[in-house]
């Protein structure tokens, strides 16, 4: 009789501790349902905090751009923010050689009344020649 009531006292404990186990393991489960719905929350937040950064990012980017070119708003909506990035970094290092001004040329003979705007052949001149020719430095 004491190997049955040790047998018993044993499968009492195992039974004692298998209820253990599967409270502990619902617990966890619990918990672990908890932090997976906070998770997805999150995952929600950032693309939503991603999606207002970049629309502010583009809207910046785009001011910037109407404000350096002759772009419309409308020329601008279709395109990324690594688009819309590099048109203003160009536009930046366009604008960087300062107040330069160009002079329209066309090919031909030079008239009184558009001396200035054309040049002749100036294949073998020197610089003297083309300045006594009008020419600029």
């Amino acid at each position: 009789m004491s190997e049955n009531s040790k047998t018993m006292t044993s499968h009492d404990a195992v039974k004692t501790q298998l209820a253990s186990l599967t409270l502990k393991t619902a617990e966890l489960e619990k918990a672990l349902d908890e932090v997976t719905l906070e998770r997805d929350a999150l995952k929600k937040q950032t693309v939503e905090l991603a999606s207002v950064i970049e629309n502010d990012l583009k809207a910046d980017l785009k001011l910037r751009i109407i404000a350096k070119s002759d772009f419309s708003e409308k020329d601008l909506e279709t395109k990324t923010v690594q688009e819309l990035q590099q048109i203003d970094e160009i536009l930046s290092t366009s604008k960087k050689g300062g107040d330069a001004t160009y002079k329209p040329i066309r090919v031909g003979t030079a008239s009184a009344s558009d001396a200035r705007m054309t040049v002749g052949s100036l294949f073998g001149k020197t610089r003297d020649e083309i300045l006594k020719m009008g020419g600029d430095f």
